[in-house]
This record gives C-alpha cells, structure tokens and sequence, in this order.
C-alpha cells in the first residue's frame, strides 16, 4: 500500500527498514560483552523451560508407581470338583511382585494391604497379601515381595466355558492367568491417598522341583487415581 507518497515504496518496506536500524543500533549500543550475556540468558531460560515441560511430561503420562512380576511358579493348579457352575480348585502358586517408585523425592507409603489376586477364566480363586500397612518404597527405589497361595478346594466359580478353557490349557500344558495387584499408597508429606489397581498376564506351566519352569520378568499396566 501506498501512501501518497513515492509508489514504488511501500509502509510495510519502511517499516522494515526502521525496525531494523532500531536493531542494529540497539545491538552497537549495548556492545559485545552485553551482547554475550543476552545470549547467554537466552540459553539458559530455553535450557530451564525444556527441563519444566520433560519434568511435567514425566509426572502427567508416566504414572508414580510401577509394578512388575519378577518370578511366578506354579506347582498345582488342578480341578477338585467339576461340577456345571462352581468349581473348586486345588492350587499352588508362588509370586515375586515389585512395586517401582518412580517419584524422585518422596518415599511411598503403603496406607493398606497391598494384595495379589490371582484370576483364571475372569473367575477369582485366590488372594494373597504381600505387603502390610506401613510399609514403605523409598524415593526413586523398588522393593519385592514375595507370596505364597495354596488351597486343596478352593471354590470358584468357572461355570461351564471356564470348566472347558481349563480342560484345554491342561492338555496344553501352559496356564493362562490374571494376577491383579490392589493397594492404596500416599506420598509424604502429601495427604492424598493414592489408589492402586495393576493387572499383569500370566502364562504359567506346572513347575516341580526336578523340573522348575522358566520365567521371564512382566512389566503390568498400571491404573493410578
């Protein structure tokens, strides 16, 4: 746009202009020590913003705590009545289970039983608690835990299709289960009690102790709220 003026010149080319004497000016004015410390401030405030958004990412989208089975073995794991609806079942499970705390600073502290569940066709035929009350995983560390569950008729109830999927998994050798770890957890000196629910996949051969079956470390998915 012209503005009366030379037509060949336009405001947005003289505003340019200015802008970039103010600039130039500016820059002799303050010289080049000043001009060092400037760039210098820069860096470090995009150095400070960087680490404030990877320190926000990590606490919003990587929950506080972690957990993972370190070592699972079954040694039983047999039906002790095969009626239609409720089933009983004889077992013998041992677990390794380790709570991660991911928080850098804060230790967390278990304000309830931390328990396993252990699930097979959706139907839950044991619970096992691996940790007490006041137990505690200090800042940035883990800690495992170590369970036992066996029962000779433990009831549950399979109904028919749970009946049949066990018959099957039998005759393949290899047992597919759900181990569900619940909690409640707080982090001191914050008050805000902390719901724990991990669910983790097992695929679970029968073990002997001529025969021990090997295991491979599961990371579970955790829910947090």
């Amino acid at each position: 746009m012209t503005d009366g003026g030379d037509p060949g010149v336009c405001d947005e080319c003289v505003e340019a202009c200015w802008l970039a004497c103010c600039c130039a000016f500016f820059l002799d004015a303050i010289g080049g020590k000043a001009l060092t410390r400037v760039a210098c401030a820069l860096v470090a405030f995009a150095v400070l913003a960087v680490g404030v958004t990877l320190l926000a990412r990590h606490h919003v989208y990587r929950p506080p705590l972690g957990v993972t089975v370190e070592d699972a073995a079954l040694a039983r794991l047999a039906l002790a009545d095969r009626n239609a609806t409720d089933t009983a079942l004889a077992y013998d499970v041992s677990l390794a289970v380790a709570l991660h705390n991911h928080h850098w600073l804060r230790r967390a502290l278990h304000t309830a039983p931390l328990d396993a569940e252990l699930l097979f066709a959706g139907a839950r035929f044991a619970r096992v608690e691996l940790a007490g009350k006041g137990a505690a995983v200090r800042a940035g560390n883990s800690e495992a835990y170590r369970a036992v569950a066996a029962a000779d008729r433990a009831g549950v109830a399979l109904g028919s299709a749970g009946v049949a999927e066990f018959v099957r998994e039998s005759t393949a050798g290899v047992f597919r289960l759900e181990l569900k770890v619940v909690g409640e957890l707080r982090f001191p000196p914050g008050r805000h009690l902390q719901r724990l629910d991990a669910v983790c996949p097992l695929e679970l051969p029968l073990s002997t102790a001529t025969s021990p079956a090997t295991f491979r470390k599961i990371k579970c998915a955790v829910f947090t709220s």
